[in-house]
């Protein structure tokens, strides 16, 4: 298969929010730390452009290991979403109720993990990215994220769907596993095969954000919608 030029331009964009992302979390103090895995499930979403990120920014050998490790686990339930996050802000900003997902921690860890720690750290998508907590989760049973943190964290997810809006967004494993195939192509494009339990990308409609977190959060949406519409720009 040939990767087209525009896609690489949208990779590039794409490592960009990441490092921007990564930026505006250490602004917070995560308890999170090396082999700190209680989140890392086989739950976790990306979106088409975030697995060509991966494939494109990884060397053959450790493709073979994602494909190894995908094999080994097997086909295994998982989170399968109903909507994207834009499609939720769609459903708000038209008064609906968002549908009732099932999503369940046990039904297993990601298979990308070794000893606790994960084989493709610095291309992992945002979906990894946001799981965070300010309290180690073993210690409570749960994940706590500060509501500015998680409106931010809601922000980013918005805009890495924007970017790759018109292509598929279902859950990480799944995609990985359909990764180069008739289904899903080294752009990250979906085929004429659809991958079960996806649904389509979406621009963005209205960004999520309280009134309270406006001002706070200003400067950075302007950067990321600079970003945004530096990637539409046609190349030369």
């Amino acid at each position: 298969m040939t990767c087209i030029a525009k896609s690489n331009h949208a990779m590039n964009t794409l490592g960009e929010i990441y490092a921007m992302f990564d930026t505006a979390m250490a602004a917070f103090p995560f308890a999170c730390a090396k082999q700190c895995a209680d989140c890392c499930t086989c739950n976790v979403t990306a979106t088409g452009l975030e697995i060509a990120y991966i494939h494109d920014r990884l060397d053959g050998f450790a493709r073979d290991d994602i494909r190894v490790r995908l094999d080994r686990a097997g086909q295994t339930r998982r989170y399968r979403p109903f909507q994207t996050t834009n499609g939720f802000a769609l459903a708000c900003m038209a008064g609906r109720d968002a549908d009732e997902e099932e999503n369940d921690p046990s039904w297993g860890i990601c298979p990308l993990l070794d000893n606790g720690i994960c084989t493709i750290y610095p291309v992992r998508p945002l979906g990894c990215r946001v799981m965070m907590s300010t309290t180690p989760c073993r210690q409570t049973g749960q994940a706590d994220m500060p509501f500015l943190a998680l409106t931010i964290t809601t922000v980013f997810m918005q805009f890495v769907e924007h970017l790759d809006a018109g292509g598929v967004y279902g859950n990480f494993l799944d995609l990985l596993e359909h990764a180069g195939t008739d289904a899903l192509d080294c752009n990250g494009v979906p085929g004429r095969d659809k991958i079960p339990g996806t649904v389509k990308n979406l621009k963005i409609p209205a960004l999520m954000i309280p009134p309270g977190h406006v001002g706070k959060t200003r400067n950075l949406v302007q950067s990321l919608g600079a970003l945004i519409r530096k990637n539409d720009r046609p190349l030369t």
